[in-house]
């Protein structure tokens, strides 16, 4: 299977450009939703735990990642990748001046593990075909 993308024209954004320049971008397109079922039936095909017993240890895998995220921790999944959470705040000017209140809300940071970058490697890219569908309406219309 390959990664599908479509083109669209955008500005040009660089220091030369024309003013009203465009240039064309090729932007992939998600075509389709692996869902939590079907991977976990799909775990299930793979091994000898049952499809309940996937859900339980993925759902409980979330809830602990949750909790140690909160204790300030990296959550570490082998082959997958890690996850943390980092926040920023508002600029001042002196340590007396700073309070907690002037924390951003903090942002879930995803970083894949080198063995599941590794699939950038297999990438081929597709064309999106673009078909129209044209579908007379048989309700009456007023421009009135």
């Amino acid at each position: 299977m390959a990664l599908r993308y479509k083109t669209v024209w955008k500005k040009d954004m660089r220091k030369d450009a024309q003013v009203g320049a465009k240039l064309l971008y090729g932007a992939t397109v998600v075509t389709a939703q692996y869902s939590f079922d079907q991977l976990c039936k799909d775990i299930t095909d793979n091994c000898s735990a049952t499809g309940s017993d996937v859900m339980m240890v993925v759902s409980a895998m979330v809830v602990m990642a949750k909790k140690a995220l909160l204790r300030g921790e990296t959550v570490v999944i082998n082959g997958f990748g890690n996850l943390r959470l980092q926040a920023g705040s508002v600029g001042v000017g002196s340590e007396e001046e700073f309070k907690t209140h002037l924390m951003k809300k903090p942002k879930v940071i995803f970083r894949p593990s080198t063995s599941l970058l590794e699939v950038r490697d297999q990438v081929r890219f597709e064309a999106l075909q673009i078909t129209e569908k044209t579908v007379e309406c048989d309700k009456p219309h007023s421009l009135d």
